[in-house]
Parts: structure tokens; sequence; C-alpha cells
């Protein structure tokens, strides 16, 4: 190729890079980046009025409205403001089927969910004492007649609540032999139990847990 050719085209390659340099600009490190948006930058905040409103800490400010320590069950309302006692004596009327049932079945899967860490290790050791002797409880409940929420307090945010459930039971024990060493299926046993119920209100856990059992035999 004569060596005017090669120098024709040396000139259009450079013109050409030129002209790619003109446009799309060069990317040495220095150029002046785009701002980027922040959902928290402060500058943002203060131009937009709506923003402040979506990232002032609720949490924080509902927790400082809590009370710590107080009597009955206005002070769990006021230190748990979701307690609704409707929504609440429902749940735990659903609680005590199930833990009547777990324990029977020696379900421990069920109780850790639903129990405190002592009450479960009692309810833990006396599963394990039925099940060394062989024997099997049956629990079954036929109507649970009312449900009562009779007292609560709340003490270093702790919210406790005590409910009285008033049902219809029978029970059956058998042992190893798979003979019935107690029956109490043909008559529905009325039985009022006293149960309390506890919950951390810092925490965003929602759950109650089961701290406590009281029952008697009404008839």
């Amino acid at each position: 190729m004569p060596f005017i050719d090669i120098l024709i085209f040396a000139a259009i390659a450079l013109f050409l890079i030129f002209r790619l340099k003109s446009i799309l600009g060069n990317r040495d490190g220095f150029e002046q980046k785009r701002p980027e948006q922040s959902a928290f930058d402060s500058t943002a905040q203060i131009e937009n009025d709506n923003v402040p409103k979506k990232i002032v800490p609720l949490q924080a400010k509902k927790a400082s409205s809590r009370i710590a320590n107080g009597q009955g069950l206005d002070a769990v309302r006021e230190a748990d403001t979701s307690f609704k006692d409707d929504e609440f004596m429902q749940g735990a009327a659903g609680a005590f089927s199930m833990v009547l049932q777990a324990f029977a079945d020696g379900d421990l899967s069920t109780l850790r969910r639903l129990l405190a860490f002592e009450l479960y290790e009692e309810f833990a050791q006396s599963i394990h004492n039925r099940d060394k002797e062989g024997d099997q409880l049956t629990i079954t409940v036929h109507a649970i007649n009312d449900v009562q929420l009779t007292d609560g307090s709340v003490k270093d945010f702790i919210a406790s609540v005590t409910v009285k459930f008033i049902s219809e039971q029978s029970r059956t024990v058998q042992n190893n032999a798979g003979v019935t060493i107690e029956d109490e299926s043909e008559e529905q046993a009325v039985i009022t139990d006293v149960w309390v119920f506890e919950r951390d209100t810092q925490l965003d856990d929602p759950n109650w847990k089961l701290v406590e059992t009281q029952n008697e035999v009404d008839s």
C-alpha cells in the first residue's frame, strides 16, 4: 500500500477517535456524576414536606408513650395499643384447647411455642413421668362455655393478663397394657381454669406466652 494511503487512513482514524470522545466523553475518574436521590437524604427531606412523615421512627415514638408499670386491664391496653379484648379472648380460647391437646399428646414442640420456659419445663417433666410409666392421657374439651378477662397488670413493660375459662371436659388414662385406669368420659366435668398470659410490650413479637395455670372442678 502506498505511503500516502497509509497517512490518509491514519488521519481518518484520528478524526473518528476525536469525534467519539467529543460525543461520549472521556472517563478519567473526575467526571461530575449526577447526584443520586436517597430516601434518607436530608436535603430531600427539606425540599419535600411529605418525606419526613414517612421516615419518622414511629416504633420508638410509640414505645416512649407506653407505660412501664400499671395495674388492671386498662394498664395493659395502654402498654399494648394493639390489645383488643375480643381478639385476645378468641386467641386465648384457641390456645386453651391447643395446650390441653398438646399436653395429652405429649407434643412438646407445640407446648414450647405456647408456654413460657418455666411452665414448659413443668409440663415437659409431667409428660416425661407419664411416658416413663407408659400411661396414655386423653383429654376431650366438649365445650368452652365462657371466657373472661379477670385481671391485668404491667411490670417493667411485661404485660400480664389473667383469663378464666369455664369448659366441659372429660379425661381418660390408660396404662401401658391398654387398661383404662381413670375414666371420666361418661361424665363431662365442668372445670374452671384460671390461666395467666404474658407478653413483653417492648418486643415486636405479638405472641403471648402462658406462664401460669390453675383449675378447679365446679361440678
